[in-house]
């Protein structure tokens, strides 16, 4: 399961091979213009948006009743998604706009097949009306053969990132502060343990295995690789990134600050502080020992998760409070946000400028479409009280549950949205948490050859960590780390020669190993 990142980035390479060869055709329908310029019909292809079962066909016909555009949406299987992306596009009929994660979006707009829409955007109504948070708009800047710092995606919403939450209620029954340190952070877990020898809790934990904090793996599938354990990885950065030391590219997996982390990671797996199962757990495998009680930290995703993982847990335990944890070294030890999803308009699209019009921007105006594409249709998705109040309804699909976004969260706006529907506090808890700890990631580095070589680099990079953090290397970091630069030679050595224009930095010596 842990390879489909894998498998869809290699698949995406290699259709990309098969595009960059291409170019806009007039494979598609005809799309006319209406008399007051506007298209008669935009393509969209997303896979965070409403599916059918919740009003994808009410929130299409509320956008063709409010613009006067018809609008197609397709939405692929999420675990399909990037597969169907690049066969529309090797089969030359993509959709006019498809949105892109920050993993594949670099990709594409470094082929030149998707729109340059910086100039629209420095031209923009949005642009000049400044309700924009241009930062997260500057964030998918990106150069390209075609040229520099260009804008050839814009975000949905803020990219988002984690937060470390732990039970509020364990620290009390403990007598434990927030760690102001790593140390601090450290005994907090080990204490942890001791919750089951607590008054109101030795009967509830008397049969039960406390796990002091768990996560989806000891290393993320996907960049930002080091996103979950956040205490443990710190400022140790395992992808290629731009190093302002070095003035060059980097493998941050052979950096120092990676070697730390590994240290960190196996000191603590070895103290029997993380879940057992940390290497091959899923998210939803992790979420579930938090609802059972049995976690006492889990960094997951700040804003409306923070909602959920408190309703959830409560189902079974009343008495748990979850609180996010504020970082404890700002310098090293920050939150990360992500770089935002983006919205691209291809070169396949017959009227660019119009379809970054109606809708691109229309979806962020701060007014009627910004709250079709945040809480979608009135009297379907959300109603307005006869006090002037707006709440949201339940899902069409599932009744028992509220239905929360159409196409954006609303936490997560990148507009100063004046939106009616009041956040609930846990929410903007985690969010003020988060907002206040973080980092905004770059794009990562991903081109043609980036791509095609990733692969076998991540491999062997989670294969590293599981192997030293289990004990497959005593305690010998060292050994480990050469071991996954010989592994890797050949990839790093492709990837600085793309990156760097030479291959000074692929060898790699530890004075310890002969």
């Amino acid at each position: 399961m842990k390879k489909n990142i894998l498998t869809r980035t290699a698949t995406v390479a290699a259709a990309l091979l098969i595009v960059s060869g291409l170019s806009a055709c007039d494979t598609k329908d005809e799309v006319a213009l209406q008399p007051d310029g506007k298209p008669e019909k935009i393509s969209m292809m997303a896979t965070t948006i409403l599916t059918r079962e919740n009003g994808m066909q009410q929130f299409m016909d509320e956008y063709k009743r409010l613009t006067g555009i018809e609008l197609s949406i397709e939405k692929p299987e999420h675990n399909q998604y990037y597969e169907k992306v690049a066969i529309t596009f090797a089969a030359e009929e993509p959709a006019d706009v498809i949105e892109l994660g920050s993993t594949y979006y670099p990709s594409y707009a470094a082929e030149g097949i998707l729109w340059d829409m910086t100039d629209a955007w420095e031209s923009s109504d949005l642009k000049k009306s400044g309700i924009a948070a241009e930062e997260y708009i500057d964030g998918l800047r990106c150069d390209s053969e075609y040229g520099e710092n260009r804008l050839y995606g814009f975000p949905n919403q803020r990219g988002g990132g984690t937060v470390t939450y732990v039970r509020k209620d364990w620290m009390d029954a403990l007598g434990i502060e927030n760690p102001k340190n790593y140390d601090e952070f450290y005994a907090m877990l080990k204490k942890f343990k001791d919750i089951k020898n607590v008054d109101g809790y030795k009967e509830k934990y008397a049969d039960q295995t406390i796990y002091p904090i768990t996560a989806s793996g000891l290393i993320s599938t996907e960049s930002p690789y080091e996103i979950y354990l956040r205490e443990f990885y710190q400022d140790a950065r395992p992808d290629f990134h731009y190093s302002e030391t070095a003035g060059r590219y980097v493998d941050g997996v052979l950096e120092p600050e990676m070697k730390d982390a590994l240290i960190r990671l196996k000191q603590a797996y070895d103290d029997g502080l993380m879940d057992p199962g940390i290497v091959t757990n899923k998210t939803s495998t992790c979420r579930d020992k938090f609802y059972n009680g049995t976690v006492g930290a889990f960094n997951y995703w700040a804003g409306t998760w923070m909602k959920t993982l408190d309703n959830n847990i409560k189902i079974t335990n009343p008495e748990a409070v979850i609180t996010p944890l504020p970082s404890f070294d700002l310098e090293k030890e920050y939150y990360i946000e992500r770089p935002a999803t983006a919205y691209v308009i291809t070169n396949f699209c017959q009227h660019p400028d119009e379809v970054f019009k109606y809708a691109i921007l229309y979806s962020h105006d701060g007014g009627e479409g910004q709250m079709l594409f945040t809480h979608g249709v009135e009297d379907v998705h959300y109603k307005k009280n006869s006090d002037g109040t707006v709440e949201a309804l339940p899902c069409l699909s599932d009744p028992s549950t509220i239905f929360e976004k159409s196409c954006y969260d609303a936490a997560l706006s990148i507009t100063e949205f004046d939106d009616p529907i009041e956040l609930d506090p846990r929410v903007t808890e985690s969010l003020d948490v988060f907002d206040h700890s973080r980092i905004i990631y770059d794009l990562p580095v991903i081109s043609a050859t980036v791509a095609e070589q990733l692969p076998d680099v991540q491999v062997a990079k989670e294969q590293l960590v599981a192997s030293f953090v289990l004990g497959e290397w005593g305690d010998d970091v060292d050994a480990a780390l050469a071991n996954y630069a010989s592994e890797t030679e050949r990839q790093r050595r492709l990837i600085y020669e793309d990156l760097n224009g030479d291959d000074t930095g692929y060898e790699y010596a530890v004075d310890s190993v002969e």
